[in-house]
């Protein structure tokens, strides 16, 4: 019997993409499916539309759950998602992207194929929705075999964006035994990858099968002041420091690393901040 997947997906205010976001799902080749959506508090009606939609789903064979949610952050509807997850492998997608036709299918087979392995993971395309341009393929420079990423993963040195990943239940409650993963300003996926990927290699599938959308209002495009830029940068530093406890990894080791990497990021920051301040003292 092949295992049910369970895929969840919180939102918040998501209201533009939901309909696109939905059909990719609706049009996943792999049954059986559960889509567990958290609406995390919206105030857009995207709770509404999540609702109408989901006699759609059923009717496509998914099963849905839908909750209803206080806002508070990602995380913490993740962490509610969690609570009522059924299947044996776990995928997550964010509710403005979208995943093409095959993309937990073919997951899903390589963990049944391999049964020794504890998550895999498949390539995906960055879209730059303000020019329309293709960024980049999200494997890059070192993903395309299956290996320990755990390291690679907590430097920042891969890509870790929900959508492109799925985990084995069992390996995922042995990390989070009660299924709930710290709460963060800076997002879940680090918290949803990083303990599984301490205990196990994962697999790689070279098919691009995710779409992740950089849009003007990301973290990634839009302009931040010195004081936010430097605060987010501690608050990486802390979510990591926070993911460690549940990673089986050296963790004396990993907290010196996070120490040096929030230094030589708040000297770049400096360096860039004094570059600019010197630029605009030469335009007067």
């Amino acid at each position: 019997m092949k295992p049910l997947v369970s895929l969840i997906t919180p939102v918040y205010n998501a209201m533009p993409y939901l309909a696109d976001y939905l059909e990719s799902v609706r049009n996943q080749t792999w049954r059986p499916m559960e889509l567990i959506l958290a609406d995390d508090g919206s105030t857009d009606g995207s709770g509404t539309f999540l609702a109408s939609e989901c006699v759609k789903l059923e009717r496509a064979g998914i099963s849905v759950k839908l909750l209803e949610l206080p806002h508070v952050s990602q995380a913490a509807a993740v962490n509610a998602a969690l609570k009522v997850v059924s299947g044996e492998l776990l995928t997550w997608c964010d509710a403005d992207d979208v995943m093409l036709p095959e993309c937990v299918e073919k997951k899903a087979a390589y963990l049944v194929s391999n049964p020794e392995i504890g998550m895999v993971r498949n390539d995906g395309l960055t879209i730059d929705v303000v020019n329309g341009n293709a960024v980049s393929r999200d494997s890059r420079e070192s993903g395309r075999r299956t290996k320990d990423i755990f390291r690679d993963l907590f430097l920042q040195a891969t890509y870790c964006y929900a959508g492109c990943y799925m985990v084995r239940m069992s390996l995922f409650d042995k990390c989070y035994p009660g299924r709930e993963i710290p709460l963060s300003p800076e997002g879940q996926n680090l918290q949803l990858l990083l303990p599984p990927a301490s205990r196990s290699v994962c697999g790689f599938i070279p098919d691009v099968l995710h779409y992740y959308y950089r849009r003007a209002s990301g973290h990634s495009v839009s302009q931040k002041s010195y004081t936010q830029r430097r605060n987010r940068i501690r608050g990486f530093s802390i979510l990591l420091g926070e993911i460690l406890p549940f990673c089986t990894c050296d963790e004396s080791f990993y907290r010196e690393e996070i120490r040096r990497m929030e230094k030589e990021q708040i000297d770049r920051l400096n360096h860039a901040a004094a570059t600019f301040a010197r630029k605009e003292m030469g335009k007067r």
